[in-house]
């Protein structure tokens, strides 16, 4: 063995190795994936304008023309995906009604892996598109 025999220096890290980062293991979790949905938003979603971040003590909340469409802290993600598509997602494994109102969900996982990640980007992405519905004029009426 390297090291036991007279004469033969102790092994040493190779120069490109670095010291284990507690926190690098808090903040990834499997396949690197954030472990805090601010993260994991700021990684991959749209946060380009029109959209607001309002940070908080208790988390983000994302908003179009003042008018929130998601939130989240830690490992929880809420938004606002009105009422048909938020009834299927209350199908979905760790989601359950937001205290927010009708139509939001509120998702909070125990783990952030790829499925969940996928989730939060996908109803993050829906409740934008939902939001800026909201703000477009009224259309003429079909037919004419």
């Amino acid at each position: 063995m390297i090291g036991d025999g007279p004469g033969l220096p102790d092994p040493e890290p190779p120069d490109d190795a670095e010291p284990a980062d507690d926190v690098d293991e808090a903040v990834d979790g499997p396949a690197g994936i954030p472990q805090e949905m601010v993260l994991l938003l700021e990684e991959t979603a749209d946060l380009d304008e029109p959209v607001e971040m309002t940070a908080g003590v208790d988390g983000t909340t994302y908003l179009l023309a003042g008018r929130p469409f998601a939130w989240a802290g830690g490992l929880v993600f809420e938004a606002h995906l009105g009422a048909d598509i938020a009834s299927a997602a209350l199908r979905t494994p760790d989601v359950m009604p937001s205290a927010r109102g009708s139509g939001w969900v509120r998702l909070a996982p125990s783990l952030i892996d790829d499925h969940v990640a996928d989730r939060v980007v996908a109803w993050f992405e829906m409740a934008r598109r939902i939001a800026v519905g909201r703000q477009a004029p009224p259309t003429g009426s079909r037919g004419s």
